[in-house]
């Protein structure tokens, strides 16, 4: 008995050692994978900086996975099953958030830059107004022409030219 619980034993740690390293069917391949849960961690993002109501989540929520999901031509069947596939590889997982990583890191460079451009366009925009103002306001503040000069300017040119005034 006791040969046959020590066999037992032995090729149960036999079996439970070996590794099966093959990949599954259907899965999504890393670099997919990684562009879809880009998309899913923005709408995460995009979903939870607004108004958090459970029904409207799963209203705008469902659409925008659903969504994602199809412009990655998988389901969320698939995107679970490789999701936990790749979680027991921890290795496999952190090359996968790598990738995202980067990607998010660059969308939100590219923001930033374009919210700089943008900032810049306001500000110069915002300066030619000013400049337009006082310039305005420069205007303003001279001395307003009084009647009595635009008289005077009347006798002068009637003067230099007597023929330009039309007679009363």
């Amino acid at each position: 008995m006791h040969k046959y619980l020590t066999l037992f034993f032995s090729v149960s740690l036999l079996l439970c050692a070996c590794k099966n390293d093959k990949v599954p069917a259907g899965l999504i391949k890393p670099d997919a994978m990684a562009g879809l849960l880009t998309e899913i961690h923005i709408i995460d993002g995009r979903l939870y900086t607004g108004l958090q109501t459970p029904d409207s989540l799963y209203k705008y929520g469902m659409g925008n996975y659903l969504a994602a999901f199809e412009r990655f031509h998988t389901d969320s069947g698939t995107f679970k099953k490789s999701l936990n596939y790749y979680a027991k590889y921890p290795d496999k997982l952190t090359d996968i958030y790598d990738k995202v990583d980067e990607r998010i890191k660059a969308l939100s460079d590219s923001v930033n830059k374009i919210s700089a451009q943008k900032r810049k366009d306001d500000l110069k925009a915002d300066s030619i107004k000013m400049a337009h103002k006082a310039d305005s306001i420069k205007k303003a503040a001279q001395k307003p022409v009084k009647a009595e000069s635009k008289a005077d300017s009347l006798k002068k040119l009637k003067q230099k030219h007597p023929d330009a005034l039309p007679k009363k």
